[in-house]
């Protein structure tokens, strides 16, 4: 019996296959920049290794929909990407849907052991694909925090007790590429004389201080929950601290075949609760006129 798991990396898709036991069967990587125009090639990959469950790429999740209930409004959720405009991860779950044992997972805003407080006013703590580099590492530690170090985000996820409390996303923290959160005065000018898209907040970061950034985040929790930092991701050698584990496989990929394996049953099912999770992540802002944004999408 094999499990799939499915990794939207900025520049490459990444699918693992494991087994019952959680042995790893196989891996593949397919460029990004492929996906957009020839999605059915991944889609036909795993399709006829015949997994019994799938987890699916989620972006910024949603909590464990079935592939064949995914419509436009799943999709918008998911990508919070123009509807008008194609993209990698639009093209697979589009071509995906017809899939009865393909799920998606959650991200880290709406998982149920993160307090609420800490959600208001947050979309991005966490995508799914960090959820499931935690989920991973779960499977090793009880309790940690994972600097996720990918070549354009980054990320950090607190785990303690084996389920998370809190997480600071790609568009929030600095990565090697992406800016991290804009300065307030920064959006509105550029919403009053030009605009913001998802270039703005993807493009222009500055390496040094999301390193500093990362490094004061990660060891205060460290120090005030005495947990370990492990340090993952294409580029975490740009870290010069933590424990870095020496792992050929993307571990987002792994971790979510892990999850598609606890899903479906297997020997990471005792980890399932780590998971529990509900709503979507468009459900903690309370930034005035963000009701405009709502009834848009309600429509």
């Amino acid at each position: 019996m094999l499990f799939a798991g499915v990794d939207p990396g900025s520049e490459s898709y990444a699918v693992t296959f494991v087994d019952e036991i959680g042995r790893i069967v196989e891996y593949y990587e397919i460029p990004t920049d492929l996906i957009i125009h020839d999605s059915m090639r991944l889609v036909k990959l795993i399709r006829d290794k015949r997994p019994s469950t799938i987890a699916l790429p989620s972006g910024h999740g949603l909590p464990f929909v079935r592939a064949s209930r995914i419509g436009e409004r799943e999709i918008f959720l998911l990508t919070l990407a123009d509807p008008q405009k194609e993209g990698p991860l639009r093209s697979f779950l589009r071509t995906i849907i017809p899939e009865e044992n393909a799920f998606t997972i959650p991200s880290v805003i709406e998982l149920e052991s993160v307090p609420e407080y800490r959600k208001i006013n947050k979309i991005d703590m966490g995508t799914a694909d960090k959820v499931a580099s935690a989920f991973f590492y779960r499977t090793i530690f009880d309790s940690f925090v994972l600097i996720e170090m990918g070549r354009h985000f980054s990320s950090i996820i607190v785990v303690k007790n084996g389920k998370i409390i809190d997480g600071f996303g790609g568009t929030e923290i600095p990565g090697l590429i992406s800016p991290g959160c804009v300065d307030g005065e920064v959006a509105y000018l550029l919403c009053k004389y030009s605009r913001i898209t998802k270039d703005t907040i993807y493009t222009q970061g500055e390496e040094k201080r999301s390193l500093e950034i990362l490094r004061m985040i990660s060891e205060w929790y460290s120090e005030k929950l005495d947990l370990p930092i492990i340090v993952s991701g294409k580029a975490k050698d740009k870290i010069d601290f933590g424990i870095k584990f020496e792992i050929k496989y993307k571990e987002a990929s792994v971790g979510a075949a892990f999850i598609a394996n606890a899903i479906g049953g297997g020997i990471f099912r005792k980890y399932i609760d780590m998971l529990n999770s509900s709503g979507t992540a468009l459900d903690y802002v309370r930034l005035k006129g963000w009701e405009e944004i709502t009834s848009l999408i309600k429509t």
